[in-house]
């Protein structure tokens, strides 16, 4: 039997996670759901200590998932693009591969909440669809690490065949807030006029009244304006 070369194994390697990006990622309209799977790929390609990925928006890079639960830091962590190991990523569109002591890199930016800042290897990706840089992946390893060049080029593969998956959940999740908005919208236009019509107000006061019912049960606007159609309906 002829033994397989190290090129047929990385070869077959490539074409093994593809199908499952294909097959787990590329149809998934979820946002959320679609970078946690990329998360956990790209943690099994790298067999890494850590993982974070971020989004790029505007001019801000936001952290929007990674491997080891972190609800505090998702949606707040945010780097400037010219700040952090990250953001020379993002900026340049180039990858980073730091051994050692990536903590003492002049790039890295210290984050006093992540433990990850202690970590020595560290190696950091663009994400890019149609030359524009949608984010960055970040993985880390504890231990000092040598990335070799086929962990590289593999690691970058599966950032640009992800880079398709996550704009289609962007538009998508863009045009489901929209909906969202427009949804809402309605639905306070009509609370509004049912108390304009009950208690004689203007559509300013009205308003005022469905904001501070709002605040005052600490609910959406959408859901104290809900409540009035409701009621509205069941009155004789």
């Amino acid at each position: 039997m002829t033994k397989k070369t190290g090129n047929t194994i990385k070869k077959s390697q490539e074409l093994s996670i593809l199908k499952e990006i294909i097959e787990t990622i590329s149809y998934n309209l979820d946002l959320k759901e679609v970078l946690a799977r990329i998360v956990q790929i790209v943690s099994g390609v790298t067999r890494a200590d850590s993982c974070f990925l971020y989004l790029v928006d505007g001019d801000t890079l936001i952290l929007r998932a990674s491997l080891n639960p972190k609800p505090l830091e998702i949606n707040s962590i945010k780097l400037k693009l010219s700040e952090g190991i990250t953001g020379w990523v993002a900026r340049n569109k180039k990858t980073v591969a730091i051994e050692n002591k990536a903590y003492d890199d002049k790039r890295f930016k210290f984050v006093n909440s992540l433990p990850e800042d202690k970590f020595e290897g560290f190696l950091s990706v663009p994400i890019i669809y149609r030359d524009r840089v949608l984010g960055v992946i970040n993985v880390q390893h504890s231990k000092p690490k040598k990335y070799s060049k086929n962990e590289v080029v593999l690691f970058e593969l599966v950032a640009k065949a992800t880079g398709g998956a996550i704009e289609n959940a962007l538009l998508f999740s863009e045009k489901e807030a929209l909906k969202e908005a427009l949804e809402t919208r309605k639905v306070i236009e009509k609370a509004k006029g049912i108390l304009m019509k009950e208690y004689n107000l203007s559509e300013d006061k009205a308003y005022k009244l469905l904001h501070k019912k709002s605040m005052d049960k600490r609910i959406s606007m959408k859901e104290v304006a809900t409540a009035i159609i409701i009621s509205n309906e069941f009155k004789p």
